[in-house]
């Protein structure tokens, strides 16, 4: 810590300036949320309304330096890109298809396309003979192992030796 009365101010107004500088990063990340919102719903007048504040407050951080100039310019080009790109078409995600471990094999199927675009499922032969052929033993559970004879004569011993 530093003991001269100018350091402690010097560390008080860095202190302040970089809760500045916190602010308007985090205000621009919220305005770029808010871009990209107005750019899905697809209104012309949300959009320009959007990206005009959006540009304004990163020429503001860049002229108060709590942006690098690079930076600013990165981010206003990054937000042109996303308004002249439009609104994305959200794919939905496939699920992988994964076999549940207790099912040992499953009957392969081939599908056939009609002409009229419907998926019709038939079970192969070869299919059938793979998994009669991959369908193996079940193993029986272990007997409890008996406990071993020599504590018992252990016991005995003793025993005998009194009579």
């Amino acid at each position: 810590m530093a003991n001269i009365k100018q350091q402690k101010k010097r560390i008080l107004v860095a202190e302040r300036q970089r809760m500045e500088n916190i602010r308007y990063r985090s205000s621009i990340k919220t305005a770029f949320r808010r871009l990209t919102e107005a750019v899905q719903t697809g209104e012309a007048a949300t959009v320009d309304g959007a990206h005009g504040a959006y540009i304004s407050l990163v020429d503001r951080a860049a002229a108060r330096r709590a942006l690098h100039p690079n930076t600013a310019s990165r981010k206003k080009a990054r937000a042109t890109r996303v308004v002249a790109r439009g609104p994305l078409v959200e794919e939905t995600k496939k699920r992988r298809v994964t076999r549940k471990t207790n099912v040992k094999a499953v009957a392969k199927k081939a599908v056939v396309e009609t002409a009229a675009d419907e998926a019709v499922v038939e079970e192969t032969p070869e299919a059938a003979e793979a998994v009669a052929v991959e369908e193996a033993p079940v193993k029986k559970k272990a007997a409890p192992r008996k406990k071993p004879a020599a504590k018992k004569d252990a016991a005995e011993a003793p025993a005998a030796e009194e009579a």
